[in-house]
């Protein structure tokens, strides 16, 4: 597979007018640059460093953290009980400034166009396209988690720019993804020295359509209005349907783990992801394991712990017990019990019972543990430093091997249920089974009124998805923040939901040098 290496680019002009938390600067030139296909593509790979970023950061981040479906998150509990402590935390705090980065960068492309040399009208195009999908994607990753956020105003402004509403902001993000309807699909995206590309976190033509299914899918959530679940639909089937680029299911859920989250990288599955592998990456140094997924926090025995009690006795680790995830594959022959789930409900480990006179142990007895131990990511990178290597020889895990998807057909699939379920069309349910028959189980038997089918894909995304960063999405999505999230959420009143209660604060940086920037209602009461 083409590797992508991220470039953070020196040149003076890509000093990011980041307008929102700093002063911009004006009147930049770019005289000796744009003389080639390849200025291009580094610019849209310093974009994808953006991406990589937000959409794959170390740490989990605060919907992560409260979306993820674990009896306990640990030290993170407080992203679970909407904790201002936590979310003002300042080595925490999450900001945008990633964001309006890449976005800065698309917009230097576009209002350069007229520089472009020796690159004909036709690749121009496409890199613009690229550059467009990338600020689409901006714009409507800033409205999920934010809400209302400024518009890009350019590279050239030096105004403060306040907040504009989530309906101009999601227009502008499909305004900009229409840009990228141009590109082609996926088997002909070709780089700037005319080589295919492989990597798929190069936008093609059914990214773009995922991505502007997703957008209308999140307004017809807000707006509950037919016309959204419409539209989401149909850029859903182009996809599914094969239509714009081939996209297939792995056959069985041992090689969705293997092709598609593992480090095969390679998989007709994958509709977007961002690249993570070793040329990207010097991990020599590093100490900490890189927590790409939510689910990654699940990830210890047999992994990172070989003693299952120690990590029953570290209370500030997050878990979930065997209960829970029984409960959540309640069917036997739900494939995923075992695929996704290292021994669930085996693990043991022996326990002292009994001395001599002298303390000396005389007898143990066999405990099998409570808790579940996530095995959907399988290819442990350890580090290779002598300095993280203990006297044992056991070598500090530092992450999972493959790429980090953001965007997987099955994802689609079960979102195209819920949009045919939204306009009550039958056929939500042929989605549903579709999802179930490869993960071992009959087609779906239970109530079919609208509500009940919903409820019911809903949990089937909460089930082949577990881990994966979408669940807090789709709880707001359908409304069911009450009932799926923590206590503390279930108390939230309309008035709190209205002020921005699910939401993430405005960062303070955000405010540094901008006059106009204002906290949301909910938190500006709550802000430390």
């Amino acid at each position: 597979m083409k590797k992508i290496l991220f470039i953070l680019m020196l040149l003076p002009f890509f000093s990011c007018n980041d307008w929102l938390d700093v002063e911009s600067e004006k009147s930049v030139t770019y005289l000796n640059y744009f003389k080639s296909e390849q200025d291009l593509e580094k610019v849209l790979i310093s974009m994808f460093n953006n991406e990589k970023g937000i959409f794959a950061p170390y740490h989990v981040n605060a919907f992560g953290w409260a979306g993820l479906p674990c009896d306990n998150a640990g030290d993170y509990e407080g992203y679970r009980k909407l904790d201002p402590a936590e979310f003002f935390n300042k080595m925490g705090m999450e900001g945008w400034s990633g964001h309006y980065s890449a976005m800065y960068l698309a917009d230097m492309l576009e209002e350069n166009q007229f520089r472009f040399e020796n690159i004909s009208d036709e690749r121009a195009k496409y890199w613009l396209a690229q550059a467009n999908f990338v600020k689409a994607l901006m714009y409507f990753d800033l409205v999920q988690n934010w809400g209302e956020v400024p518009l890009a105003p350019g590279t050239e402004s030096t105004e403060a720019e306040g907040k504009s509403t989530v309906d101009v902001i999601l227009k502008e993000a499909i305004r900009c993804a229409e840009v990228a309807l141009i590109l082609p699909t996926h088997d002909k995206l070709m780089d700037a020295n005319g080589n295919v590309i492989t990597s798929k976190q190069y936008a093609s033509l059914g990214t773009v359509h995922t991505l502007l299914a997703n957008i209308y899918a999140w307004m017809g959530g807000l707006y509950g209005d037919t016309e959204y679940w419409k539209k989401a639909e149909e850029h859903a089937s182009l996809v599914i349907d094969g239509k714009v680029g081939f996209y297939d299911l792995e056959k069985t859920i041992s090689l969705l783990i293997a092709n598609t989250l593992g480090a095969n990288r390679t998989s007709d599955e994958t509709i977007f992801a961002i690249e993570i592998n070793e040329t990207d990456e010097n991990r020599f140094w590093r100490k900490q394991f890189e927590e790409r997924y939510p689910g990654l926090v699940l990830v210890d025995y047999p992994y990172s712990e070989m003693n299952p009690q120690e990590i029953e006795s570290n209370y500030r680790k997050p878990w979930i017990s065997v209960r829970s995830v029984l409960n959540l594959y309640p069917d036997r022959k739900d494939e995923r019990r075992d695929e996704y789930w290292y021994r669930l409900g085996e693990v043991s480990y022996w326990e002292d019972s009994d001395w001599d006179d002298d303390g000396n142990v005389i007898d143990s007895v066999e405990i099998i543990s409570d808790y579940a131990f996530l095995n959907k990511w399988r290819d442990p990178i350890r580090t290779v430093n002598p300095s993280f290597i203990d006297k044992d020889g056991e070598a500090q895990l530092l992450a999972m091997e493959g790429n980090r998807v953001v965007w997987r057909l099955a994802d689609l699939i079960l979102l195209r249920a819920e949009c045919r379920v939204r306009l009550g069309e039958a056929s939500a349910v042929n989605d549903l089974n579709r999802i179930r028959k490869r993960a071992g189980l009959d087609d779906y038997d239970g109530r079919t009124d609208s509500e009940s089918l919903r409820r019911e894909i809903f949990l089937e995304r909460e089930r082949e998805l577990f881990g994966e960063g979408q669940r807090y999405y789709d709880v707001v999505r359908n409304g069911y923040f009450r009932e799926e999230l923590s206590l503390v959420y279930a108390a939230l009143t309309d008035n709190d939901i209205r002020d921005g209660a699910l939401y993430l604060p405005v960062s303070r940086n955000s405010f540094t040098k901008n006059p106009l920037m204002k906290q949301n209602i909910y938190w500006s009461w709550r802000q430390q």
